[in-house]
């Protein structure tokens, strides 16, 4: 009989396993084109405040602005790179949480507590 730890533990292993599996096809994709000008908002509770990020790209770096209204201590130029679907940014003083790039979309939570979504300007 298998005891209920041993139990969790191997569920804890699945999970752990298929988190894993889900990032590396994301960093495996074919590396998402990010040059233009992205707009949407970030925010959370009804709260939300519109963001403008434009990028350059050379390979898998990038560079840009990023323009969160109100918040000029998360706004300014951004370096970072690419890797797949998983985008990294850097302001100059901080770096970003790990964001996702699917088509024309970007979604992710940059600063804890605030998600950001948003989309390539045509």
């Amino acid at each position: 009989m298998i005891k209920t730890p041993t139990i969790v533990l191997l569920a804890l292993l699945a999970t752990g396993c298929a988190a894993w599996r889900a990032e590396k096809a994301e960093e495996s994709a074919p590396t998402a084109n990010l040059a233009g000008t992205w707009t949407g908002s970030a925010g959370t509770g009804g709260v939300f405040v519109p963001v403008s990020l434009t990028l350059t790209q050379s390979g898998a770096a990038v560079k840009g602005t990023i323009d969160i209204a109100g918040r000029p201590d998360y706004s300014g130029n951004v370096t970072g790179s690419v890797q797949g679907e998983l985008l990294k940014l850097a302001l100059q003083w901080t770096t970003l949480a790990e964001l996702r790039v699917k088509q024309d979309t970007i979604t992710g939570e940059p600063f804890p507590g605030l998600p950001l979504s948003l989309r390539r300007s045509r």
